[in-house]
């Protein structure tokens, strides 16, 4: 069952990272609304490579999640939320430098 849960996170993230770096036009991972960035090609590297890092971090914390277990377990899934929650800070941290100036 941990095989399907790892593979799960991997395939999804890789999936979200190939769109973002891919991706012609500013993406809409982060920012749903329309925002003008600077660079798009940059803005677009910047998110995939934030998508990656977080599935890489995630996979590891929940491997270890899963071999440590029981009590210990639950926190490092509880780590997973503010491992996201940190994504979406350094993202709007960066963000406002990527912003095209009126």
């Amino acid at each position: 069952m941990d095989f399907i849960f790892f593979l799960f996170v991997a395939v999804l993230c890789g999936n979200a990272a190939v769109k973002i770096f891919s991706s012609q036009e500013r993406n809409t991972v982060f920012n749903k609304r329309p925002i003008e960035v600077v660079d798009v090609k940059k803005y677009n590297k910047f998110c995939g490579i934030l998508v990656v890092v977080f599935g890489i971090v995630a996979e590891i914390t929940l491997f270890l999640a899963s071999v440590l277990g029981g009590l210990i377990g639950s926190l490092l899934t509880l780590g997973l939320a503010l491992e996201a929650v940190a994504v979406v800070i350094i993202y709007n941290k960066v963000e406002f430098k990527m912003l095209k100036k009126r």
